[in-house]
Formats: C-alpha cells, sequence, structure tokens
C-alpha cells in the first residue's frame, strides 16, 4: 500500500450515483485511505483517494508489476499467463451466450492474455492499457492491436466493436460514468460489455472483513456489488446477468495473498510457496462478473 502519499497526492471522492451532496460513512481505515459507504445508495468506494494523475504515475512501470507491497499491484501476472487464459476462456464461454464472435476490445488489456484466448475462440482483438511498461510488452506480440491510453480519449471509431470486457478494470476507473459512456459509444447497437470487478457484497468480502484480498490500495477505488453496479449501467445497458465470479489461481499466490506475504518471503516459507505453485485451482475470489447489452 502507498501509505506515504503527499497531502497533494490526495483527494476527496463523491459518489458518482448520488453526487457531492450524499452523504458517506467508513467502512475501513486504511490511513491515509479510508472505504467509505454511500449513505443514499450503498456504493462502496475510495475517500481520501490518490488523484489520477499519481495512479497513473503508478501503474506506468515495470515496480508496479512486480510490486513487493502485500496487495499491491500485480505479483506473479506475468509468471502465471496460462491460468489467466484459462481464467478469461471461461468467462467467454459465460459471454458465448450473447456474443460469440466478432471485433473484441479489452480494457485494461495487460500484456494480452485475454486477447490470446479471445482469438482462439474466433475473435478479432484489439486491447487497452494505461501503462506505459506493459503496453510494451504486449505490442512484442500484438504490435498496434494494443494501444496505450484511457477508453475515455481513445480514438476508436463509433460503433467499431461487437464486445468489450474490462475484467479487473473497472475498480480502478475514476469517473465510472464517463466510462460506460465510451464504451457505449464504441459499441455496436447490439453490442455486449462484461465486466468482472470485486463486490463488496460477497460473502467472502463480509468474511474476511478489512482483510478481504480486494482492498488493494490505493488502486482500487470503487467497489461494486450488483446493486450498484446495475443502478451505474442501466441508463446505456440491459443488464443480461450478474453472477459471482473468480479466477484460476496458483495455491502459493492464494497462500501469500490470504497472509498477505510479501514477494520475497522468508526462506522456508518461499520453499513452501515454490511447492505450492506448482498446483492451480479455480478459487472464488469475491469478485462479480455482469453481462450487458447496449440499449
Amino acid at each position: 500500500m502507498k501509505n506515504n502519499a503527499s497531502s497533494s497526492e490526495l483527494e476527496t471522492a463523491a459518489c458518482p450515483l448520488c453526487g457531492p451532496s450524499a452523504q458517506a460513512v467508513t467502512r475501513y481505515d486504511f490511513a491515509p485511505y479510508r472505504v467509505v459507504v454511500c449513505s443514499s445508495c450503498g456504493l462502496n468506494y475510495l475517500s481520501p483517494r490518490l488523484t489520477q494523475e499519481a495512479i497513473l504515475n503508478l501503474y506506468k512501470d515495470e515496480a508496479y508489476y512486480n510490486s513487493n507491497i502485500s496487495g499491491q499491484g500485480y505479483d506473479e501476472y506475468l509468471e502465471i499467463s496460462g491460468n489467466w487464459i484459462k481464467t478469461f476462456t471461461l468467462r467467454l464461454k459465460q459471454i458465448a451466450p450473447y456474443k460469440s464472435a466478432g471485433k473484441a476490445l479489452d480494457i485494461g488489456c495487460g500484456p494480452g492474455y485475454f486477447l490470446t484466448a479471445a482469438q482462439r475462440l474466433g475473435f478479432d482483438v484489439y486491447g487497452l492499457d494505461p501503462s506505459d511498461y506493459i503496453v510494451n510488452m504486449g505490442q512484442k506480440n500484438w504490435g498496434s492491436r494494443i494501444q496505450l491510453g484511457l477508453i475515455e480519449t481513445a480514438d476508436y471509431a463509433p460503433e467499431s466493436f461487437d464486445l468489450v470486457v474490462a475484467f479487473d478494470t473497472f475498480e480502478h476507473i475514476y469517473e465510472p460514468k464517463g466510462f460506460v459512456n465510451a464504451i457505449h459509444r464504441i459499441l455496436k447497437a447490439d453490442g455486449v460489455l462484461a465486466i468482472t470487478t470485486p463486490d463488496p457484497s460477497s460473502m467472502l468480502a463480509k468474511i474476511s472483513g478489512k482483510n478481504w484480498v480486494s482492498f488493494k490500495l490505493p488502486e482500487h477505488v470503487f467497489y461494486w456489488s450488483p446493486e450498484t453496479i446495475r443502478k451505474i449501467l442501466e441508463e446505456k445497458f440491459e443488464v443480461l446477468e450478474i453472477n459471482r465470479a473468480g479466477q484460476y489461481a496458483t495455491l502459493g499466490f492464494l497462500f501469500r495473498r490470504l497472509f498477505r506475504l510479501r514477494n520475497e518471503p522468508a526462506k522456508l516459507l518461499a520453499g513452501i510457496i515454490n511447492l505450492l505453485n506448482k498446483f492451480s485451482i479455480y478459487s472464488d475470489n469475491g469478485s462479480l462478473t455482469v453481462i450487458a447489452r447496449k440499449k
């Protein structure tokens, strides 16, 4: 956790559903950050939080993807590509009844693991990510199909995609209404949007309390329940289904996340984790997947 943020890097947030006049109460204190709950709609969000400029600087380089800070960044992400491809393949099978072919865009695409999964199933694939480091890595395999940037300012033509996915991305988005509107603009008339994001009303979140693995600060600025994500989408989209979600992960990854261990644990623990890393399972991580069609 980046807990040494200067006051100039911090800002107060408001509920994007109810506006700045809505009251919020503290759910958990992670000084200097707090997870608060909107008293009107129940949306969980981070306030204070890093400014968007500060968070984009955090994402830019390699350190974020090789973070040694427990719960920050995407440790192991580059080492377990097979698990991520399996995870995205499963999510595509869930989307298939609504969209099984066409031009697909992954927002927050990282090195392109979703692109691999979707291309194998016949999609024409593209990716977008705000990290210079990870885009450079992804372009080694995908060239200009992966672009650097944000969907709100990307130059994709209107109504150019059949499917847009934002897996493990929506919780990072500072202006969710602008994000949803930008996706609506680039989707075709019958286009489908799929989002996977941490659900603060999930059983895992309730059991874990303040130690929930998805309290990744300062990156995760919103926590969407089935009720609140439906509210943010319903103006522009028909919500088709909302289901629990998870991912394929090594037992070592789950062990470290459960106990919030650093990436470089003591020698004995490192041996145990290396052994556990030989095995992967599908784990419910307290997330939801929402599938919606453009209105």
